[in-house]
């Protein structure tokens, strides 16, 4: 298999050279660089094309915030995004000197949308920084994130992407306003992989479901391993929410297996796992941390909230040592509560019960019970919901505690040889 490499910067004259002494191909944007990378794969032979990309900020096609990638057509050919190089790329930290994916006010797309039905053995982004607050809408105030206003489009939106692996590395994922994405591929055969490894969620609404799209094959496995989920959100400060948790596990056709593994998910508001389906791909949830993350159920011990299920006709919220007992887990080892040590904190958060508000005693709302529409509630008080974070390249969000330091994402240093 050839390599051919690309290497994007934001300085065009050190990009230039350092291409020079690589021999490879010089890329002023993404934008010309995704074509380069489609152009070459589209050819049909046996490739792995690599865009490496320097430490900078990068906002989308012609400054519009988000991408819009090319058709790739090649089931033997791989495409590997690598952030965090320096700028004469001989050494890699996507953490410290970040690759930084940054939006504008009005995007009004996926930050990563894929041409519909491409075709790749691999798919790997490894290394970048997706930040969304620029698109986001929050009020001042009340120190919260605002739904209306805020751009809701996914980070990435796959278009029934065919490959045998899709995995995300060393990423983080910060300040989505609603469901930062879905694994939605098509596996290419039954061996087909799903993976996040050693990436940070913070800061989201409900950050990923893990599922698959509907196809010939089912992937073998979905992999969560050694990621970060902190500080992540509920779709609302209601406990009768229907999303609360940061990570959501799909239904049975989702993959043969799903594996959770050595992470970290810490002060998540609403939780930390949710697996509401009846049926569900058997779950491998072994040795992550859960710490905090029982705050809107109103369970400040440090265990709470580990996982919520269908139990009773009713979200069950479970602690830790809970989890072994829900039907689809086949294992639950190593499982612990041990305080990370993160500069990471939940404000003075307020939340509310839908249940408990009545709707408002006015004519517009006589005229809606007339017409049997929903009729509009009494307001909401809401404070400290979500609000924006930024991202710290000085102090990356890695546990301190060394008790904690085998869960979560971890710093990477690769030397480049």
């Amino acid at each position: 298999m050839t390599t051919k490499t690309i290497l994007v910067t934001v300085d065009k004259p050190t990009g230039k050279a350092a291409a020079a002494v690589m021999q490879a191909e010089y890329a002023k944007s993404l934008t010309r660089a995704f074509r380069k990378a489609a152009e070459a794969l589209n050819e049909g032979t046996e490739i792995t094309v690599e865009i490496k990309v320097a430490a900078g900020e990068y906002d989308g096609d012609l400054g519009s915030g988000a991408y819009e990638l090319p058709q790739f057509d090649n089931v033997d050919g791989r495409l590997h995004i690598l952030g965090g190089y320096n700028s004469s790329f001989t050494n890699r930290d996507p953490f410290h000197t970040p690759s930084q994916i940054i939006t504008i006010r009005e995007r009004s797309a996926p930050i990563f949308k894929f041409a519909k039905n491409s075709k790749l053995a691999a798919l790997v982004i490894d290394g970048l920084v997706i930040d969304t607050g620029n698109s986001n809408n929050y009020d001042a105030q009340t120190n919260s994130l605002m739904g209306h206003g805020s751009c809701t489009h996914p980070f990435f939106k796959l278009m029934y992407f065919e490959t045998n692996l899709l995995q995300f590395s060393n990423c983080v994922f910060m300040n989505s306003p609603h469901r930062m994405m879905e694994p939605l591929i098509r596996a290419a055969s039954d061996a087909a992989e799903i993976r996040y490894d050693n990436c940070i969620f913070l800061n989201n609404i409900i950050p990923i479901k893990l599922d698959s799209a509907r196809f010939r094959h089912k992937p073998a496995r979905i992999v969560v391993n050694r990621c970060s989920f902190l500080l992540n959100w509920a779709l609302n400060p209601d406990v009768n929410t229907s999303n609360p948790a940061a990570l959501e596990i799909g239904p049975a056709d989702a993959a043969h297996e799903i594996q959770l593994t050595n992470n970290l998910f810490y002060t998540n508001f609403g939780g930390a796992i949710l697996a509401l389906n009846l049926k569900m791909p058997p779950l491998i949830v072994n040795n992550n941390n859960f710490v905090g993350n029982g705050l809107m159920h109103g369970q400040p011990y440090t265990d709470a909230v580990a996982m919520i299920v269908a139990a009773g006709g009713r979200k069950q919220p479970l602690d830790v040592d809970d989890i072994e007992d829900v039907p689809h887990v086949d294992e639950a080892e190593g499982n612990v509560s041990i305080d990370p040590g993160l500069p990471l904190a939940v404000g003075n958060v307020q939340t509310v019960d839908a249940d408990a508000i009545q709707p408002e005693a006015n004519w517009q709302n006589e005229v809606r019970a007339i017409l049997g529409l929903n009729l509009d509630g009494g307001r909401v008080e809401i404070n400290d919901f979500a609000p924006r974070q930024t991202y710290n390249a000085q102090r990356p969000p890695f546990a301190t505690n060394p008790a904690a330091a085998a869960y979560g994402a971890a710093p990477l240093a690769e030397p480049v040889m």
